[in-house]
């Protein structure tokens, strides 16, 4: 109920700019992060004065630019770019749950029925919006760069994208793949990259896809706890700090989780654990395959290496 009551107040506040003029047509609204700064209203809170107010007409969102203040409308863009351009920019301020035609056709000014005749379906527009971010995550020039560098360049790439929009990690599919050309181009990439290795066929594409399974798998977890910041106001390590003695009773049946919890300065945030991941994941492919190593050797390599277990074993 508070944070009701602080969205209709801060709502009105605006609402009150805006019809006096103080935001003029086409002025920049304050995003929700200024809102949560200005007003002291939690994220969740600032996120829904700027749906309501674009539900009453007041602002709307250009892509690439942000809210602004609704001037006359001289008829609105219905291409289809347009139309995933506007449901990125909703799905970016109130999830994916909230993302549906009628609040698209609504941001847009039009009657839903409008939408069909260039967006078939949510469906198509989900994918439609999947090709167009994967637009803006333009791939770094080839070069000279080896596999290891490219690989890390674009799954670094990926990690931004999901951290730019916290909804595309639950948007795509790993078994289901939709047919967006520009979400193709980064798979291209990542399989020439594993073809430098010598792998095979079978090999380069079940490890294409547990590349990108990993990097989106790490990036679910972004949405949940951008999320958890906004309801509790802390971050995971103020949180696992406040919680610390709940854990204490079970931690201490687990000696090695003890000892290593107790390490100092251990940067636990989700960035970090990515990055650590990501390494672990190439360092892997490097010991299996080599820097442009050949299938032969690869599979040489790890028949030594099992050779040594089993003398260990005995």
């Amino acid at each position: 109920m508070k944070q009701n009551t602080a969205s209709q107040r801060v709502a009105a506040v605006l609402r009150a700019r805006i019809r006096t003029g103080a935001l003029a047509p086409g002025a920049p609204v304050p995003s929700a992060r200024q809102i949560v700064r200005e007003h002291g209203v939690a994220l969740a809170t600032a996120a829904k004065v700027l749906a309501t107010l674009r539900r009453e007409r007041l602002v709307r969102v250009v892509p690439g630019v942000g809210t602004i203040v609704r001037g006359p409308d001289g008829g609105p863009d219905l291409s289809r770019e347009q139309i995933a351009r506007t449901a990125i920019a909703v799905a970016d301020d109130e999830g994916l749950a909230a993302l549906s035609m009628r609040g698209v056709a609504a941001e847009m000014g039009v009657a839903t029925m409008s939408l069909y005749r260039h967006v078939p379906s949510k469906d198509e527009l989900l994918v439609a919006m999947v090709d167009a971010v994967m637009a803006e995550l333009p791939l770094p020039a080839r070069g000279t760069c080896g596999w290891r560098a490219r690989l890390e360049a674009i799954a670094l790439l990926h990690w931004e994208g999901y951290a730019r929009h916290p909804w595309l990690s639950h948007a795509l599919s790993l078994t289901r793949p939709q047919a967006t050309p520009s979400g193709m181009a980064h798979t291209e990439w990542v399989l020439e990259a594993l073809t430098e290795l010598g792998m095979d066929a079978a090999t380069a594409l079940r490890t294409c896809v547990a590349f990108i399974g990993y990097i989106r798998g790490m990036a679910m977890s972004l949405e949940p706890e951008r999320q958890a910041e906004q309801d509790t106001g802390m971050s995971s390590q103020e949180w696992m700090d406040v919680h610390e003695a709940t854990f204490a009773p079970l931690t201490s049946r687990f000696p090695t989780l003890l000892r290593l919890s107790q390490t100092p300065g251990v940067d636990m945030g989700l960035d970090a654990i990515f990055e650590s991941g990501l390494r672990c994941f190439l360092d892997g492919l490097e010991h299996a395959w080599g820097d442009g190593g050949s299938r032969a050797e690869g599979s040489a390599r790890r028949g030594e290496a099992r050779k040594r277990s089993r003398t260990r074993a005995r």
